[in-house]
């Protein structure tokens, strides 16, 4: 049976946060699979798809753009550096045209309604001027009835009346209701970007400060070993005793620093001082491909 982690183990494995994998999951339509207690588990298959995300994340393509490769992922990652800058780019470019066709979209449907709304009005227009020629011509014919037309008539003003504010109303409503909705969708989307760019700023300054604490330790450690070494040295003429070929060494040495003059403490610490500042050297050597 594969093995499945825990959303939190899943977050350290791809070292991102945990609502970065529940965001992905819901903007991705990914199938993540969950246990009894309807909990997310990721298996090993999860933990790839989900580093591939992120590694196209980090290159700058959008979620909208990784959504389109994701039945070719294993295509894209084997893709040339230049050609997967073009897919890149001509993804997002895209995603972009999409968005503003959805925004045109909301705008198209409000111009129907209003052109819905304005043929209505005309439409009641029409029929008002039809009842009033109706009650011209009636005038003369039908007196009688005169006053029962000319209620009618103005029952039908008051109910065209009341039918236009209603149709104003719901369209200032719908109007709101549509600009309201994109802002909305707009904003969210911004917030959501701007969260995970934070955090991955974030995270990428405290693997900054801990490498470079790593290293002050390190200098530090070297120091204090490379002091300890001078002062053994230092002290080894004086404190060990010389035997064999080694006496006649040190004889020889000795002599020679009779000759040149005694040894003074000053030249001691620019030798400690040499040896430190070879060390400093190399240790950041080391350290700088790393970084």
């Amino acid at each position: 049976m594969e093995k499945g982690y825990m959303i939190s183990d899943a977050s350290k494995m791809l070292e991102v946060e945990n609502h970065v994998l529940r965001y992905w999951e819901e903007e991705l339509e990914l199938p993540i699979p969950r246990n009894e207690l309807g909990h997310r588990y990721y298996r090993d298959s999860e933990i790839r798809l989900l580093r591939s995300v992120k590694d196209l994340k980090e290159q700058g393509f959008q979620l909208k753009a990784i959504k389109k490769l994701l039945p070719d992922l294993e295509r894209v990652e084997n893709m040339d550096p230049k050609i997967l800058y073009q897919l890149r780019e001509e993804l997002n470019g895209q995603v972009m045209r999409e968005a503003l066709e959805h925004a045109k979209g909301s705008v198209t449907s409000i111009e129907h309604a209003r052109d819905r709304y304005e043929k209505r009005q005309k439409t009641w227009q029409e029929k008002s001027y039809e009842l009033e020629q109706s009650k011209e011509r009636s005038a003369g014919v039908q007196t009688k009835y005169g006053q029962t037309q000319a209620a009618s008539l103005e029952r039908l003003r008051q109910f065209e009346t009341m039918m236009r504010q209603m149709i104003r109303s719901s369209m200032e409503e719908v109007s709101q209701e549509s600009e309201k909705r994109i802002c909305e969708e707009v904003t969210v989307r911004l917030q959501k970007e701007m969260n995970y760019l934070l955090m991955q700023k974030e995270e990428l300054q405290e693997r900054q400060l801990h490498l470079l604490k790593e290293i002050l330790q390190q200098v530090k450690g070297e120091e204090a070993s490379g002091d300890h070494k001078a002062e053994q040295e230092d002290s080894r003429p004086e404190d060990t005793p010389v035997t064999g070929d080694a006496t006649e060494a040190a004889r020889e040495v000795a002599a020679a620093q009779e000759e040149a003059g005694e040894v003074t403490e000053f030249g001691r610490k620019n030798r400690r001082k040499a040896r430190k500042k070879s060390k400093r050297k190399k240790l950041f050597a080391k350290s700088l491909p790393s970084c």
